[in-house]
């Protein structure tokens, strides 16, 4: 099917902010590389509308095209509903079926057919080297194709998943499009934005190994989207905890106990301590959380890891109000997946005590809560919260909050958080 092109390109260059030299180039990339760069369009069956855009680019043979899971993500998880269809610089609109894609690290393989079939974009070889000059393209809020140079900060280290730090500017409809050295070469696939020319990009070996997969005869049908996204999803997540459990966690202190410190650099941890005449109380926190997430609808994120400890003391409350208080700090758990009861059961929580009442250290009260994706059911998001109680007007508490876990990693990560605390001798 085509249809009119409903807007003219655009390409976005200021020669007020760019020298000459990088107007050129810019210049001279849009023109060679315009033709391959195509916006993805996902139409909504019943209205025949557009219900999400995003970018795409022509890769390898055979008419494949490259873009972000999340932009296609509808018509994967409902393709009765959805359907992809893309649109080229020459306007012409085709439909495109999904091949194949990599949910963890965000990307989708389309294709169109032969005869709409364009020359791939070349993909890149070697790496980097910081401050390199390079060019995002795509369609940003529906107005057609532009060109956006920034520049190649490095890798971000703080993730469990690669990504290019980009400082440029990627705006929504930009998704999916590719990233550019100077010789018109693939580096990257545009991916986030956090604003103020801080830019991420998924580095070109994660779809170098997508394509790979599919041109060995790996292809996906839609009765398979949803066992292929649990498979992924369980393969990261086995991935990640060995890592993780494999460490040696440190410890710290934190006011009058022993705590987990920071487990490793994937995750981002700050602190603080709240202290005022008027809160009757001093609070005391550490929290870590990791710098990923794995996106699976717009309600639906996984993958995200985040622990906290709080030590609270006080010499103006009394006994009961101090345990109050300590029982309040329990409801505050929390997880980073939004997902609802279309996604997920509701949570189990069970209660318990460990220690003895009369011991010198204490003993914890806990809860842990649980809740099983439904469509992946080997996965689950865990909940935890325990305070050790036991000296007069002084406590712990600790939370974490795993998301896309397995039964036996979950166990074995709570054994571990709770075996680095107690109090400090």
């Amino acid at each position: 099917m085509t249809r009119p092109h409903l807007k003219p390109l655009l390409i976005v260059l200021s020669l007020f902010v760019c020298p000459p030299a990088l107007a050129e180039g810019a210049r001279d990339l849009f023109q060679t590389s315009s033709a391959q760069i195509v916006q993805v369009l996902i139409i909504e069956a019943a209205s025949d509308k557009k219900a999400a855009i995003g970018s795409g680019f022509h890769v390898g043979e055979a008419g494949f095209i490259a873009t972000n899971f999340h932009v296609v993500s509808e018509a994967i998880h409902e393709p009765q509903r959805y359907r992809v269809e893309v649109l080229d610089a020459s306007g012409e609109q085709v439909a495109a079926g999904i091949e194949h894609f990599d949910v963890v690290h965000d990307l989708a393989l389309l294709r169109v057919p032969d005869a709409e079939a364009k020359p791939g974009l070349v993909i890149a070889e070697g790496a980097l080297t910081k401050g390199e000059t390079l060019y995002a393209l795509g369609n940003p809020f529906d107005l057609g194709q532009t060109i956006v140079p920034g520049t190649f900060n490095g890798l971000l280290e703080t993730s469990f998943y690669q990504k290019l730090l980009f400082s440029g500017s990627l705006n929504p409809g930009m998704s999916g499009g590719p990233a550019l050295d100077e010789q018109g070469r693939v580096v990257g696939v545009n991916v986030a934005t956090s604003g103020n020319q801080i830019s991420f990009l998924v580095p070109v070996q994660y779809l170098q190994a997508l394509l790979e997969r599919r041109m060995m005869g790996d292809r996906l049908h839609a009765e398979g989207y949803e066992a292929e996204i649990g498979r992924q999803l369980l393969e990261d997540q086995e991935y990640k905890y060995a890592l993780l459990l494999n460490l040696e966690w440190p410890t710290q202190t934190l006011g009058g106990a022993r705590v987990g410190g920071d487990i490793s650099d994937y995750f981002k941890c700050w602190g603080d301590t709240a202290e005022d005449d008027d809160l009757l109380y001093t609070l005391t926190e550490s929290t870590c959380t990791s710098q990923d997430s794995i996106y699976i609808s717009p309600r639906f994120q996984t993958g995200a890891i985040d622990y906290q400890y709080s030590w609270a003391e006080s010499d103006a409350l009394n006994d009961v109000r101090f345990s109050a208080f300590m029982t309040q700090a329990m409801g505050s758990m929390y997880t980073r997946n939004p997902a609802t009861d279309k996604d997920v059961t509701n949570y189990q929580c069970r209660q318990a005590f460990v220690g003895e009442a009369d011991s010198a250290e204490g003993k914890w009260r806990s809860v842990l809560c649980v809740r099983q994706y439904l469509a992946y059911p080997a996965l689950y998001d865990v909940l935890y919260l325990g305070a050790l109680v036991g000296r007069a007007r002084q406590g712990l508490s600790s939370h974490f909050a795993l998301s896309g876990v397995t039964e036996a990693n979950a166990r074995e990560f709570l054994d571990k958080f709770m075996g680095l605390q107690a109090w400090d001798s």
